[in-house]
């Protein structure tokens, strides 16, 4: 008889969850998720007026939801991703009734929602960032780093797409980021190649009239500090199939990863397996694939400083074999080591 688990995923990261949940269920688990409260956020004077209360009300609200899909269910493990909307209601119930709970931290666990206060309630915790390792949150037991690989349901190669790109870069837009990306782009500019960025950061899009000074202040400020990158900046998300097509699209794809909290980035993040499992061409900032079996030159390409990497985008965008050689044992690596399935079911033998 298949064991039961209640899943408890992230509903700000569906394409991750759901991933995740079907894997569970490759592996003959019995799934069943709870009802997630829907989230209504307060409008600006009533967070400051009440602010502490609605968040406890909320996150009381969902626990119970979360205990009763318990109660019914009857499941032999939980299984949560970043300690997702949690208090210490629904993880007291688990321990009470000696309900194996599991994490998994599809970021730093530093990041992931009071999860650092609440990890002595859980009896397996992984995470995709490695410093989280010399993490011990129970006597004799640490949290065990594990990637976030590539669903290769959704991330999967098309060799027979004519690439119109020559770069592209997909991500939120932090001053690291920027400053690395202008410099490619200026590079881009002088040498009259295709350039796209695709990110979330609000630039042209005014959803408020509140919004609209800081908004307008945002673009002056983008454009005098970062005038070459303004004219390759598409700003919206995108996800699924639109965004496999663009790392299909693109001669090489740039991977570049936030510095915005020093030594909680240190690995791999999920568009490293991503990119590889679209057997993309990919360059990646120096640094993050130590703790893989991934190597630079082979794989993938590492690049050290902003004059390094504008030399290597050069080097091989004049030299469509090797960059084809290394997408390609880039993906065979990530097909045998690194496909989500593969490391779910390092979980998975913990659920015995």
């Amino acid at each position: 008889m298949s064991k039961k688990i209640l899943y408890i995923g992230t509903p700000s990261v569906l394409l991750y969850s759901d991933s995740i949940k079907k894997c569970f269920e490759k592996l003959d688990f019995n799934i069943l998720e709870p009802e997630y409260i829907k989230f209504k956020d307060q409008n600006r004077i009533q967070k400051r007026i009440s602010r502490k209360k609605f968040l406890t009300d909320f996150f009381h609200r969902q626990n119970i939801a979360y205990i009763e899909a318990a109660k019914k269910f009857n499941p032999d493990y939980v299984f949560v991703l970043n300690n997702s909307r949690m208090n210490e209601e629904f993880l007291q119930y688990c321990n009470t009734y000696k309900l194996p709970i599991f994490m998994y931290c599809i970021d730093s666990i530093r990041w992931c929602d009071k999860a650092l206060e609440h990890m002595h309630y859980y009896d397996e915790i992984f995470s995709y960032e490695p410093s989280d390792a010399s993490i011990e949150f129970k006597p004799h037991k640490f949290v065990k780093f594990l990637p976030l690989g590539s669903d290769n349901k959704i991330y999967k190669p098309n060799d027979s797409i004519n690439k119109f790109y020559d770069l592209c870069f997909v991500g939120r837009l932090d001053k690291h980021r920027l400053d690395i990306l202008e410099s490619v782009a200026k590079y881009v500019y002088e040498n009259n190649l295709k350039f796209t960025v695709f990110t979330s950061i609000q630039l042209f899009h005014i959803p408020s009239i509140w919004l609209l000074p800081k908004l307008l202040v945002r673009r002056l400020k983008y454009n005098y500090k970062y005038p070459h990158l303004m004219k390759y900046i598409t700003n919206r998300p995108i996800l699924g199939k639109e965004l496999v097509d663009l790392y299909n699209n693109s001669k090489i794809c740039l991977n570049i990863h936030v510095a915005t909290h020093a030594g909680m980035h240190t690995g791999p993040n999920p568009r490293t397996f991503e990119l590889l499992g679209c057997k993309a061409f990919e360059i990646i900032d120096e640094g993050h694939i130590d703790k893989t079996l991934l190597k630079s030159g082979t794989d993938l390409v590492e690049f050290k400083t902003v004059d390094d990497l504008v030399e290597k985008i050069d080097f091989y965008l004049k030299n469509e074999s090797l960059r084809n050689k290394i997408a390609n044992q880039g993906y065979l690596t990530v097909k045998e080591n690194y496909e989500l399935l593969t490391l779910i079911k390092q979980i998975a033998i913990y659920m015995k």
